[in-house]
């Protein structure tokens, strides 16, 4: 895996299960939903457009939370690896790793 992509995978991956952490602590603690309720619509914001997929599981829950993160995360990855590769045929990346 190029590094680009892995310092992406690293950072998207703790933003998500930071948020993660936050829904289900906010569930455990609070008994109510708002915690992750914020934490789904954060992680769907931040990884528009495809995040907003994650509006078809269910809201507020850890798994549609976890959907989101997983759907955000692959989007970046992949806007990474696309950079990556156009940077390579331009020629502005000397090196292929």
């Amino acid at each position: 895996m190029p590094r680009p992509v892995k310092k992406v995978l690293a950072l998207y991956g703790a933003w998500s299960a930071l948020w993660l952490i936050v829904a289900a602590l906010g569930n455990t603690f609070s008994g109510h939903g708002e915690c992750g309720i914020s934490a789904h619509l954060i992680l769907a914001f931040t990884g528009l457009p495809f995040g907003l997929l994650s509006l078809h599981a269910r809201n507020g829950t850890a798994l549609g939370v976890a959907v989101a993160g997983v759907i955000g995360t692959v989007q970046w990855c992949a806007v990474a690896e696309l950079n990556r590769r156009w940077g390579l045929w331009k020629g502005a990346i000397k090196n292929a790793s």
